[in-house]
């Protein structure tokens, strides 16, 4: 949702972690993590994902919690679209807390979707690096 300055003063409260639009959308920065064969750490991509305003005042709760990640799995969708793949924005998720001084980890639940099996399966160099010029 693309919002003018003038508008997004009055309409949005956001951190670098955390959005609201209206009190009636909310979102949480969140990495979703993709294995890269010839590395050890995954790939990650900066995303933001839209969660029901019950799971996102959680969240919120939990967000300085060092035992967070204890928390069960939020359901969520992407709030995304991420180039070369069909449309992400709204591809069904799960969202894990995972410390407070880590973003919430995205895991693609939506089995049928190319990036559920790139996140299960992991990705070339070469296409980590396409991401990368991606979001460049």
């Amino acid at each position: 949702m693309a919002l003018a300055a003038e508008e997004r003063a009055t309409r949005v409260k956001e951190t670098d972690d955390l959005c609201a639009i209206d009190h009636e959308r909310h979102f949480v920065r969140s990495v979703l993590p993709l294995p890269v064969h010839s590395r050890e750490e995954p790939y990650q991509l900066g995303l933001w994902v839209e969660v029901p305003r019950d799971s996102f005042m959680r969240i919120y709760e939990l967000w300085s919690d060092p035992d967070q990640a204890n928390e069960p799995a939020f359901a969520g969708s992407l709030a995304n679209d991420i180039p070369s793949f069909a449309p992400t924005c709204g591809l069904a998720i799960n969202l894990y807390l995972t410390g407070p001084s880590t973003r919430p980890t995205i895991v693609v639940a939506d089995q049928g979707h190319p990036l559920f099996h790139e996140q299960a399966a992991g990705i070339t160099e070469h296409r980590a690096h396409e991401y990368s010029n991606f979001f460049a």
